[in-house]
């Protein structure tokens, strides 16, 4: 799976510095009227009306401009974001630790929570439609920082005591809101490894301690089966439920691994935002999660969507 990440810092209301991998970019604007320069030359911008759905975007690109009227020939490769990070498929489960690796970050983790490399959609595995729709019932335990950091010790055996130890070590920064900690973290614990089948290109960022940003490319090859036997009306309104339950899916999985209070999704699909929802803490913990529809849970919170049954999802712009 490529992982991407990216750290934003608010200079004055309406303009944002934000740091990436492929370079620098600033962004200005206000809801509604968005510019963003890149390093790149990349100049995008973004125009639509607050709580509609309905934008418009325009990218142009400066250098590859100028390269064209003196003749010289340029393909544009660079992104808005971090280039993707490869990595060898784990062999090991999750539930087997081995010993300690070094990251990037130079911080020693158990080698099994190495980062997998996307799957290939021919191997995709084929889920019936009840499993579509309850991807969201599922998520992973919950981290109690302060237990853990007055704790240097895991409380029994059903702890592993490596993760622990690793956990004590990160819990300070990770009370005190320290961003990059938090994309240390998400770097090297991958917590959303188990939804590889689900969507591939998860992309994280944030310029606040309390909320993350998830972006991810939906990957509908899990619905090819069941396409093939129902109706395009039954089609997309299972689509529809599928992403709602990815989505609160990543929603509860950020909220189990760090102290934040809100987590916005972004569901991409041909390279467009289709999904696009702010889920608080608070009442996402309110939630029964085994009784729900994941479309009408989803629409409980701030969100773009703009959804028809017999066309399907339409384009929407992305919340900050």
């Amino acid at each position: 799976m490529g992982l991407r990440f990216r750290k934003s810092i608010s200079i004055i209301p309406g303009v944002k510095l934000n740091f990436g991998k492929t370079g620098m970019s600033v962004s200005t604007g206000v809801p509604g009227f968005r510019k963003t320069y890149h390093t790149s030359g990349r100049v995008t911008t973004s125009i639509g009306i607050p709580g509609t759905g309905l934008y418009y975007v325009d990218t142009k690109n400066a250098k590859a401009q100028n390269s064209r009227r003196t003749s010289e020939t340029r393909q544009e490769t660079s992104t808005y974001y971090s280039e993707p990070i490869t990595y060898e498929p784990r062999e090991s489960s999750r539930s087997d630790y081995s010993a300690p690796v070094q990251s990037n970050y130079g911080a020693p983790v158990p080698s099994n929570y190495e980062l997998s490399t996307p799957i290939e959609p021919e191997v995709v595995e084929q889920l019936d439609t009840n499993s579509l729709k309850s991807i969201h019932k599922t998520s992973d335990d919950s981290i109690d920082w302060t237990e853990v950091l007055v704790s240097p010790i895991a409380p029994d055996e059903t702890y592993n005591q490596q993760m622990w130890a690793y956990y004590h070590n990160m819990a300070p920064k990770i009370l005190a809101g320290n961003i990059d900690s938090y994309l240390q973290l998400i770097y090297e614990v991958n917590p959303l490894d188990d939804l590889l089948v689900y969507g591939s290109n998860y992309e994280f960022g944030t310029d606040a301690p309390k909320k993350i940003e998830v972006e991810f490319n939906i990957n509908i090859n899990s619905l090819s089966e069941a396409k093939r036997k129902i109706s395009c009306i039954e089609y997309n309104l299972l689509l529809q439920d599928y992403v709602c339950s990815v989505c609160i899916r990543i929603a509860r999985d950020m909220f189990a691994l760090l102290p934040i209070k809100n987590t916005i999704v972004h569901a991409v699909l041909d390279g467009k935002t289709i999904v696009s929802v702010d889920f608080d803490r608070q009442s996402l913990s309110k939630i029964k999660f085994g009784y729900i529809d994941p479309s009408d849970t989803l629409v409980q919170f701030k969100h773009n969507m703009d959804f028809n049954e017999n066309s399907g999802f339409s384009t929407v712009s992305n919340l900050e």
